[in-house]
């Protein structure tokens, strides 16, 4: 029995995912995507990263972060699928909709979907549509008034999670 179970445990030390090996601007990339089983081994590599870095290596990184995250953003194209310059409702949950299933297949993390706003705290003016006005609004607004703990890089919140409760 503890034959086996040594096995089993050194054969699971060889598939796991040595993220050591990997670059810095490898792992950025692969934030979201990770394995629930691979989660912990990228979360201490990053922890060890971040806590390597200079002040100002950290700045530059959080940099490069806040920028691929709002380029991720769909912009007001993305939801006007009939090039009408506003968006429907049916055009938004449309969209919304295929968004989360290809992040949902390409395996990311969507741990806020919930807070994502309905179709009528866009549409500030409750015409029953969203012109790209009432977008670029939401959108800064939703920006400056973020809650803790989002956009800040690995964790929750500043220190990558320390002094905080488990992940």
């Amino acid at each position: 029995m503890k034959r086996l179970l040594v096995l089993a445990l050194v054969t699971g030390a060889l598939w796991a995912t040595d993220f050591s090996s990997m670059s810095t601007e490898e792992l950025m990339n692969m934030r979201g995507t990770i394995p629930a089983e691979d989660r912990a081994m990228f979360q201490q590599e990053m922890q060890k990263r971040m806590q390597s870095m200079t002040p100002q290596e950290r700045q530059t990184y959080m940099k490069k972060q806040k920028a691929r995250k709002q380029a991720q953003a769909p912009g007001f194209t993305a939801f006007d699928l009939d090039r009408d310059g506003r968006v429907s409702r049916q055009e938004f949950e449309e969209t919304r909709t295929k968004r989360m299933t290809e992040r949902a297949e390409e395996g990311k993390m969507m741990k806020h979907a919930g807070d994502a706003p309905a179709f009528g705290d866009i549409d500030a003016n409750g015409d029953g549509y969203i012109d790209r006005n009432e977008f670029q609004t939401h959108q800064r607004n939703r920006m400056q008034t973020k809650k803790p703990g989002y956009g800040n890089g690995m964790g929750r919140g500043r220190g990558m999670g320390r002094g905080r409760g488990g992940f």
